[in-house]
């Protein structure tokens, strides 16, 4: 299917009496029938490779697709009716999609067509990240990492070494720095990270007890963001440091011993100690630095800057970070940030950005503005054809 959505002051001037209302997509399509879409898709990614080229996703398998700059967009399907999470691009042309159903798809046409490369039944898949078309990871619930170093021809599992937590934690978010050095966050404040590829993952001691949601880095700086406005950044920890790190496990460890052995003498059992895995050294550790970012709102997704500073945004609310503080987006007057969710953001190669959200909700900020604008609204466009109904079919429509 394809057809195309054009923004224009009509659209946006109703975006808002759309979200609260029930809204449509109608069209003539090829085969002569009329399709209405009552309830506009929420989205949850969004990214530009260049400056003209985007991508979104969301709900349903919708994927949207523009080449000039969000002016217009076609509207692609990826062949199952499964909720995407996020997208990865490494060109204007091939890309990875991640879902909650297990599914990881590929698209080497610009999301023309799209195939399933590989499949987890019942794990939610909630990220995924390419550093070029061979290397990328893909994380998701019950501690999954995924490895693939042919473009997704193979994936392998990866597992976290050193959780000590009862339940294995859902990742969220995984940013990508070299083919060697990658970070994860997810459930229970875990932050893990590997420096050889995969081979070890390490867990980051000290973090914060929250979910973390996002996580992405320009180089060696890496920010955090999550539930109830926690957002972060990791600083590599020094020498002394981590020797702090080591005196705290061995703290935490006796502690533990203790606690086993009276409940063992309280059973009138012999105590057994527990045989503590032998974990080999990171050559690096991270150090956990919070950043207030004066709101109580959950953070879904974030993007970095050209300047260093990244932008958060998730239920009501939109900041930028720097290590050193948080400042808050000035809402538009048609863009109410108190009433609306943005799922994913994506910066530009210019340095502005999208966003995207509730209910087919799409809005644009200028490089380092101070404003985030509607741009369109899948419920309402000047202009939308409908050029074949395989959608509606796939959907059982």
């Amino acid at each position: 299917m394809k057809f195309y959505l054009t923004t224009g002051s009509a659209a946006r001037a109703a975006l808002f009496g759309v979200i609260a209302l029930c809204a449509a997509w109608v069209s003539a399509a090829d085969e002569g029938e009329s399709f209405h879409r009552f309830w506009p898709d929420n989205l949850f990614a969004v990214e530009f490779v260049t400056a003209q080229t985007g991508y979104i996703a969301g709900q349903a398998g919708t994927v949207l697709r523009t080449t000039d700059g969000g002016e217009s967009w076609d509207a692609l399907y990826i062949g199952k009716n499964e909720l995407i999470r996020r997208v990865s691009f490494v060109s204007e042309k091939e890309g990875w999609a991640v879902g909650h159903r297990g599914s990881i798809f590929h698209t080497a046409d610009a999301g023309n067509s799209w195939e399933v490369q590989h499949e987890m039944p019942g794990i939610y898949l909630r990220d995924v990240s390419f550093l070029d078309k061979e290397h990328g990871w893909v994380v998701g619930h019950d501690a999954t990492i995924l490895h693939t170093k042919d473009g997704g021809v193979s994936w392998q599992a990866q597992q976290m070494r050193g959780f000590t937590g009862r339940d294995l934690p859902r990742f969220h978010g995984v940013y990508v720095k070299d083919m060697n050095t990658a970070v994860i966050v997810g459930e229970f404040g875990t932050v893990t990270h590997t420096e050889n590829g995969g081979e070890l993952w390490t867990v980051t001691p000290g973090v914060a007890d929250t979910t973390w949601l996002t996580v992405g880095g320009a180089g060696d700086l890496i920010f955090l963001a999550g539930l109830d406005g926690n957002t972060a950044y990791l600083s590599f920890a020094n020498d002394e440091q981590r020797a702090e790190f080591d005196r705290e496990k061995l703290e935490q460890a006796a502690k533990d011993e203790a606690k086993a052995r009276k409940k063992a003498k309280r059973r009138k059992k012999t105590y057994v100690p527990k045989v503590v895995e032998a974990i080999p050294r990171s050559s690096i550790e991270y150090l956990f630095n919070p950043i207030d970012s004066g709101s109580k709102e959950h953070m879904f997704d974030l993007a970095m800057g050209s300047d260093g500073s990244a932008v958060v945004v998730g239920r009501s609310s939109a900041i930028r970070l720097t290590p050193e503080k948080a400042q808050p987006f000035t809402a538009s007057a048609e863009l109410p940030l108190d009433f609306v969710w943005f799922g994913g953001i994506s910066m530009t190669p210019a340095g502005d950005f999208w966003v995207v959200g509730i209910r087919g909700l799409v809005g644009h900020s200028d490089a380092l503005g101070e404003i985030i604008s509607p741009a369109l609204n899948l419920g309402v466009s000047d202009n939308i054809r409908l050029v074949t109904n395989q959608w509606m079919k796939n959907n059982g429509q």
